[in-house]
């Protein structure tokens, strides 16, 4: 029986229920004792980043009581974040996401066949043609969630895999609902997302598969729509706000459209769409004065690692064209980041050559329990 249909069962879910109970549970206790890791992990806080400087001040790994190796120093985190030290991708055991076969848990030279079919899937001439379409469509009162970040990745993906259109909706809706399995992988999800997640999943790999398709394209476009649609959403809002945000970017950008990489860049490392990268220990292994025994989980906070003070001036502030560039996560990442960084520049370009430029028109709305991706739920825009 496999993943999809187990957890129909009733008995299953109500032990998956308690499972995530249980998890849930041990983390708030974690929390409650003092733990900062288990506070950025709840995913409850607004800004994470005090609970970030915190980590950091013990030491450049430290073993949090929740048994995760954890680390926010740039240097650690960019060896950690490497292909050379015996380590495999974290599954859903510590979230307790019941799928493993969302396209998130192969080898690095999986990662790699993938990242290369994505090279050719994706033209950037096709991602700008379908985010100038979606802002073409734009009122003056958008939500750059819903309206534009969430919608740009679906269009390419049903575009490139050629997803007749009275399927698009569903397409959408299969993609919100499996976006939690980043953030599941180690922060327990509520039992009724977590179902909708797995039966999501489900969903897509029928939608995306193709007879004429080869098995690494089917591979590809399901990763894409399971965590490259949220990364993407995720990374596109953080860049377009830093344009409206910063009326001088907005400016540049329009100036020059090519400016709108260094941007995104810029967004890569001030506001990491992918917060926390786990992985687990294959082998025995030394890090920073520390053994860390085989199977254990190691975490690098990577928007933490991306604002270390030690190499990275005044790291609070958005500034674009700085010497080094953002730490980026490993595996799946390098085939979903690609894809989400070109559309997010396509968006921020085609956004600021339709102008006027927008601003806020209210708050924006956070999704609970998303330590990895901070989700927005919503973020009102206007141009009024």
């Amino acid at each position: 029986m496999n993943v999809i249909q187990g957890t129909q069962d009733p008995q299953h879910i109500g032990e998956l229920g308690r499972r995530l109970q249980r998890t849930h549970g041990g983390v708030w206790l974690h929390h409650m004792k003092g733990d900062p890791y288990a506070d950025v992990l709840r995913g409850h806080t607004e800004d994470p980043h005090p609970a970030h400087e915190r980590i950091r001040a013990l030491g450049p790994l430290w073993r949090s009581t929740t048994g995760t190796w954890v680390t926010a120093d740039h240097t650690l985190a960019a060896t950690l974040l490497g292909q050379t030290w015996p380590h495999g991708p974290a599954t859903g055991e510590t979230g307790r996401i019941p799928v493993d076969d969302a396209g998130l848990s192969g080898d690095a030279a999986h990662y790699e066949r993938l990242r290369e079919a994505a090279a050719t899937a994706f033209t950037p001439s096709t991602a700008t043609a379908v985010c100038e379409r979606a802002v073409g469509g734009l009122t003056g009162n958008f939500d750059l969630v819903t309206d534009l970040a969430e919608r740009v990745p679906v269009d390419l993906l049903a575009k490139t895999f050629e997803l007749p259109a009275p399927h698009h909706p569903e397409l959408a809706d299969a993609c919100a609902a499996a976006g939690i399995l980043l953030d599941g992988l180690l922060c327990p999800q509520r039992l009724e997302a977590t179902r909708r997640a797995v039966t999501a999943t489900g969903r897509l790999r029928t939608l995306l598969a193709a007879p004429d398709h080869d098995p690494d394209t089917g591979r590809l476009a399901l990763l894409l729509a399971t965590a490259g649609v949220r990364t993407a959403a995720r990374l596109t809002t953080s860049a377009v706000l830093a344009v409206v945000d910063h009326p001088g970017q907005w400016k540049r950008v329009a100036d020059d459209p090519g400016y709108a990489a260094l941007v995104v860049t810029e967004t890569l490392r001030h506001d990491s769409p992918i917060q926390l990268h786990p992985a687990v220990t294959r082998a025995d292994i030394e890090f920073a004065g520390q053994h860390v025994p085989a199977g254990e989980q190691v975490v690098v906070l990577v928007g933490a690692a991306n604002r270390d003070p030690q190499s990275f001036a005044d790291p609070g502030r958005f500034d674009p064209g700085r010497p080094a560039e953002a730490l980026v996560p490993a595996l799946y990442h390098r085939v979903t980041l690609p894809f989400a960084r070109t559309l997010a520049e396509a968006t921020v370009r085609a956004l600021v050559a339709a102008g006027p430029q927008p601003h806020r028109a209210g708050p924006p709305l956070r999704s609970r329990r998303s330590p990895v991706t901070r989700h927005l739920l919503s973020c009102p825009l206007t141009t009024g």
